[in-house]
């Protein structure tokens, strides 16, 4: 056996294994750096007295990813002929309908609208609850999951009187897809903290102010007469110091340096 060069050999493999300890551990020293860094930035909301529950800060959306969207308006003109309970207005983007049957709702029991809704609204399946008044309630359209956010082109609006739904409008947004770019990939969204945290170091977010809500859907940044392009954002309800309004912001959710919305 030739010992000269095993021993070179084993000091070159010996060579080898500390450089990619000492890798590994530079590598694991650099993350512990950025993590603490990071966490070193984050706002304290506690301390600045801003309120804000844990379970807005907290909401999961490891793996998410998102990308910008187009869409265009239906027309309902051809819908609605023949048919003598429903209107097509507003250019035939708007589906205007009266409801002769009786629809009980009230705060704590929107099944029977919710049936309505499945039996006898256009791709009533599409739509999700947005809010409930005394005299409204609305459901926006979503897609994948998400809701396409303050739209009205995508929009179920119920009227009640009395505790009973008499008459709704709605409008709906067709061919929904990816925008046709080569930079629009699918993009992990940001985490509520950061898009919370960016209207802190953007000053929309103040001492005494309270955060009612975050929730992620799409937002339209550019709306044409019947087309829009639709981006991820993250919608954010603030109640400021000193004000009865609910305030309501926009946070792009797909960027490392998010804009914001001032609604």
């Amino acid at each position: 056996m030739n010992w000269k060069r095993t021993k070179t050999l084993f000091i070159f493999v010996f060579i080898l294994v500390n450089i990619l300890l000492v890798l590994i551990y530079v590598n694991k020293v650099t993350k512990s750096q950025i993590n603490e860094s990071e966490s070193d930035n984050e706002v304290k909301f506690q301390q600045e007295e801003i309120k804000i529950s844990k379970d807005i800060l907290n909401k999961d959306v490891s793996g998410t990813k998102m990308q910008m969207i187009t869409a265009k308006s239906k027309d309902f003109e051809s819908y609605a002929k023949g048919k003598s309970s429903l209107e097509a207005e507003d250019s035939g983007n708007t589906l205007t309908g009266e409801i002769d049957s009786t629809v009980n709702v009230s705060d704590s029991n929107l099944s029977d609208l919710k049936d309505y809704i499945v039996s006898n609204v256009y791709n009533g399946k599409m739509y999700q609850l947005g809010d409930v008044t005394s005299d409204t309630v609305t459901y926006e359209q979503a897609y994948e999951g998400y809701p396409l956010m303050n739209n009205n082109k995508a929009r179920l609006r119920f009227n009640i009187n009395d505790g009973k739904a008499t008459s709704y409008e709605q409008s709906v947004m067709n061919n929904i897809e990816p925008a046709k770019s080569d930079n629009n990939p699918k993009k992990q969204v940001i985490t509520p903290r950061k898009a919370v945290e960016t209207l802190y170091f953007n000053r929309y977010l103040k001492s005494g102010d309270e955060v009612m809500d975050a929730r992620l859907g799409y937002y339209s940044v550019v709306r044409e007469t019947n087309v829009q392009l639709l981006q991820a954002n993250w919608e954010i309800k603030v109640k400021h110091k000193g004000k009865e309004d609910v305030k309501t912001y926009y946070v792009e959710a797909t960027s490392s340096n998010p804009k914001v919305v001032d609604n």
